[in-house]
């Protein structure tokens, strides 16, 4: 992992022709010494990538998977868009698009860089109306049809971490004689097990060293005519690659589905909500399964605080929640000013220990720049704010159909699943559940280990609210309705049982404020109180459940001899097809449920995403955590 590393963007030394004259500039990367583009560089990438990996004429399939070398200014992938959009495809087609950049451009010189192709103008404000700031591991972009999954950091990093079978790739670093690095053997042969069999790539390159190394990792090349002064350049395929997987054998992924398969998603809150919505994007053809409204339960309060979670070291579960923060600024940034507040968040540093953290945060750029600043009371987060948590799940469910029905049992068939419900039953290819605790009502869950916490926040619709919101294990922020919001409480609560809002909980809401604000807590009026109560779905490891539900008959026996820490070659973990889970989020849903939804989706999709981060996440993971503590002890 990566996630303590900063990312440094690109220097760009430019030329001194300016934008007046984008035909002649070449921006040049200060680092490496060598350039972008120079003259007519989308017709070269035209000649190099797209047509030397013979497309469009190949984009005619449901699902096409490209993967890049040097994202650069975006040029090749804005050129394959481009190509994508006037290529006749089978209806619901879908263009993945995997690219790894270790020095983004920033958004000024990515901006001036886009001014040399004036035919791509909209695709390239699209492109960076999306990009991510530049923070280390996979980024999920969606542009409708076509999915971007960009990774900042090194190349061997993201290609080790990366699972996804490419159909095309494009071999576009810094000359061989800049940048060796991303033109070596290693390289090549993670190249190799992330691709489809037939896969073909090209390149400008025809360096001898290049050719080696592509032939010792499986591919096979031929020179082409090169463009303009480039006499020759390199195309060829592999028609055998490895094809393994970096994943631990009980921690599988998930067999990929049709596109436009049928899946049923059952539970209508931000996990359901965000599934629907990842899923709709990826091409599949959802429906959403809800007794009551949408937002009935932890979903449904009247505000929620949009923060990072952050964690100290270089751990997946760090990566995940600054990843995940991140992801859900840009869609909340795409959904329209309604529904999110950026106010802006305070994390209060309450002791010793809390500063030390916060210290090490800040040291170890656990946000870029920008997005993380200290400040008198702790950590300020100048994007974060307040999110209105039914206009959101409404906004993700969007056109997704939500059938008013509870789901009581499950049954697999040859094709797919049957989904019984008290009003009738449905066929369907693959199920999602994501009710939040209410997951243990369905026999493939209860092997997890998932809790319940009951929480009760108190809206004050008269109250002032604070300028920023403020946290410090309690909370208080201005509600988007109008007045403060507080909260939380947390006390456990037996499984099926509701959680009921108390006087008591909400002195003892106001009571938490007041350690911290007391002159805000002072004007708080209980009886002016609009309290709610719900009940939050937890895991033992804080982290949530998603991907596939594991057969545990199989498991039981196929990795008994970790019990007594037993090293063989362990089989395959075996997952019920079709069935997946995406629950156990905890007090921070509104945050990760997209950014794991569109996991989720990728893996579904059989598309580019990140394996460690989907280990993690693993619904197989206790169960193989209990097994080895057991011989452990």
């Amino acid at each position: 992992m990566s996630d303590g590393k900063r990312i440094d963007e690109a220097e760009i030394e430019w030329g001194a022709s300016g934008e007046d004259a984008p035909s002649s500039f070449s921006p040049r990367s200060a680092a490496f010494g060598d350039v972008y583009f120079s003259g007519d560089g989308l017709a070269e990438t035209r000649h190099v990538f797209v047509a030397g990996n013979n497309l469009p004429a190949r984009l005619d399939a449901s699902r096409f998977h490209v993967g890049e070398l040097g994202f650069g200014t975006g040029l090749n992938f804005l050129a394959l868009w481009d190509a994508w959009m006037k290529t006749a495809k089978p209806q619901g087609a879908r263009l993945n698009f995997l690219s790894f950049e270790a020095f983004p451009l920033s958004p000024d010189d990515m901006r001036r860089a886009h001014v040399a192709w004036p035919d791509l103008t909209e695709l390239s404000a699209r492109l960076r109306a999306k990009l991510p700031p530049p923070h280390p591991g996979f980024h999920y972009l969606d542009f409708g049809d076509v999915a971007l999954t960009l990774f900042y950091g090194d190349a061997r990093e993201g290609l080790a971490r990366a699972e996804g079978g490419v159909d095309a790739w494009f071999l576009d670093g810094f000359s061989p004689a800049k940048n060796p690095e991303l033109w070596s053997e290693d390289i090549f042969k993670k190249l190799a097990r992330l691709s489809n069999p037939g896969a073909t790539f090209s390149t400008f390159t025809v360096a001898g060293h290049v050719r080696r190394a592509l032939e010792a990792a499986g591919f096979q090349w031929e020179k082409r005519p090169g463009f303009g002064r480039k006499k020759e350049m390199l195309a060829g395929a592999i028609a055998a690659p490895t094809n393994d997987t970096h994943r631990t054998p009980w921690l599988p992924a998930g067999k990929p589905l049709s596109p436009g398969a049928r899946i049923a998603v059952i539970g209508a809150g931000v996990a359901g909500a965000s599934a629907a919505h990842a899923l709709a994007a990826a091409g599949f053809n959802p429906s959403v399964y809800e007794a009551s409204a949408p937002a009935s339960g932890a979903s449904g309060n009247p505000a929620g605080l949009v923060m990072p979670r952050l964690d100290v070291g270089d751990t997946a579960a760090g990566s995940f929640h600054a990843l995940a923060y991140l992801h859900t600024q840009q869609l909340l940034s795409s959904l329209g000013d309604r529904i999110f507040n950026p106010c802006s968040v305070i994390h209060a540093a309450t002791d010793d220990r809390e500063r030390e953290r916060q210290s090490k945060l800040l040291e170890q750029g656990a946000l870029p720049e920008g997005w993380i600043e200290p400040c008198e009371q702790g950590l300020f987060f100048p994007q974060a704010g307040v999110v209105d948590p039914p206009a959101l799940v409404r906004a993700l469910i969007g056109e997704t159909p939500v059938i008013p029905a509870r789901v009581n049992r499950l049954h697999q068939t040859a094709e797919g699943w049957r989904v019984i419900t008290d009003t009738g039953e449905d066929e369907v290819d693959a199920v999602i559940i994501a009710n939040g605790l209410d997951a243990l009502r369905f026999a493939d869950a209860r092997t997890l280990p998932l809790s319940g916490s009951a929480g009760q926040i108190d809206w004050f619709p008269d109250a002032a609210p604070p300028e920023h919101a403020l946290a410090f294990g309690p909370y208080a922020a201005p509600c988007q309705k109008g007045g403060a919001i507080i909260g939380a409480t947390y006390a456990p609560v037996a499984i099926g049982a509701e959680a009921r809002f108390t006087p008591e909980a909400t002195q003892s809401n106001i009571a938490a404020v007041a350690r911290t604000l007391p002159e805000f807590a002072a004007r708080l009026d209980p009886n002016a109180s609009r309290p709610r109560a719900s009940v939050r779905c937890t895991t033992p490891d804080r982290l949530p459940v998603c991907g596939p539900l594991p057969d545990w008959g199989f498991y039981s026996g196929a990795y008994d001899g970790l019990r007594t820490g037993k090293k063989i070659d362990y089989p395959g973990g075996e997952t019920r097809s079709g069935l997946f889970i995406l629950t156990g989020l905890g007090s921070r849903g509104l945050v990760t449920a997209p950014y794991a939804a569109a996991l989720l989706a990728a893996e579904l999709a059989g598309a580019p995403r990140d394996a460690t981060i989907l280990q993690a996440l693993h619904p197989a993971r206790f169960f193989i955590r209990d097994l080895k503590r057991a011989g452990a002890r």
